[in-house]
Parts: C-alpha cells; structure tokens; sequence
C-alpha cells in the first residue's frame, strides 16, 4: 500500500515564497490542504498560486459570487457533506 503524502504546514518549508502561498491559502480559502501538498513540489506550487491569484485574488476574473458557486457545485459533484 502507498504511503500517504502529508501536507506541508505553514512554516516548514524552507521557501519563503512556498510559506507564503500557503499563508495565502489559509487567509483566503481557509483550507490548507491542497496547497500543502503541492508545495512538495515548490517550482510546481508557484504555477499554480499564480493562477488562482490571477483568477481569484484581489480584484481577479471570477467574481465573489460566482466563486462560491464554484465552489457549491464542486462540492455536490465530489459528494462533500462539508
């Protein structure tokens, strides 16, 4: 059986720049999950922080509305009782 990989918490990476994104997840989603697994691959986690800032930080693409939306309908499909 696979081990399981365990996120990465705010301040243990050794990237300032990885601490941040994951400060900025838990400031703006709340949650750090994802991005604490994906900062196991910081170069990758850069990328992909860049794209959600672009799409939903400050003044981005998607409005407040639609995101929670988004994020209604992700839920239901996943099945999330959350």
């Amino acid at each position: 059986m696979a081990t399981r990989l365990k996120p990465l918490k705010l301040g243990q990476a050794s990237d300032p720049a990885v601490n941040g994104v994951i400060q900025f997840s838990k400031d703006g989603f709340g949650d750090t999950q994802m991005f604490g697994l994906i900062a196991r691959r910081p170069e990758l986690l850069k990328r992909i922080a860049a794209v959600f800032e672009y799409l939903f930080g400050g003044g981005g693409l998607i409005e407040p509305y639609l995101l929670e939306m988004m994020r209604i309908r992700t839920g239901h499909l996943n099945a999330c009782t959350y």
